[in-house]
Formats: C-alpha cells, sequence, structure tokens
C-alpha cells in the first residue's frame, strides 16, 4: 500500500486508542467500520510502519495492540484533523 487513507488510518488508531490493551482484529474491523480485508491490507502497512503490534494468543487469535510511535501517531493526526480539517485552533 502506497498512499493510504489517513481517516482509514485515524479510525484505526482511534479505536486502538479507546481500548485498554491489544484488541482482536474482528472487533477491530467492527469498531473502526472497515471491511475485513481491507483492514488487514491496513494493519500490515501500520505493522511495518512500527505504529502497531500484532500478537498471536494461545487461543489462536491475533490481538492488535498500539506502539509507543502508534500512540505518537495517533495524536498527531488528531490534532492535525481538528486544526486543518474541523478548523479548531492547537491546544498548547
Amino acid at each position: 500500500m502506497e498512499r493510504p487513507d489517513l481517516y482509514v488510518v485515524a479510525r484505526i488508531l482511534d479505536r486502538l486508542w479507546e481500548t485498554d490493551g491489544p484488541m482482536l482484529r474482528t472487533h477491530l474491523q467492527v469498531g473502526s467500520n472497515v471491511n475485513y480485508d481491507i483492514l488487514v491490507r491496513y494493519l500490515d502497512w501500520m505493522r511495518e510502519h512500527g505504529l502497531i503490534s500484532l500478537d498471536d494468543g494461545a487461543d489462536g487469535h491475533v490481538r492488535v495492540g498500539l506502539t509507543e510511535k502508534g500512540r505518537e501517531a495517533y495524536r498527531k493526526i488528531t490534532q492535525w484533523i481538528s486544526e486543518v480539517v474541523q478548523g479548531r485552533a492547537p491546544q498548547v
């Protein structure tokens, strides 16, 4: 994926931010309102860029968690959306 849709990235990051700890991919898919196949492509891209971690659980389910880089990306993207897209003043 060369040019991801930043709104999709933001929705995925937002859902992970709101969750306390890693979550199942299927729950993330439903929570971020993204087609499962598209979600998997975005998760691969986000993992390659160090934004998320994918962990195989003992139960055979893959869980997705935010890395520190992912948390910082979430803060930056939501600040940018707030400032530029929604026209709000930056918070200092």
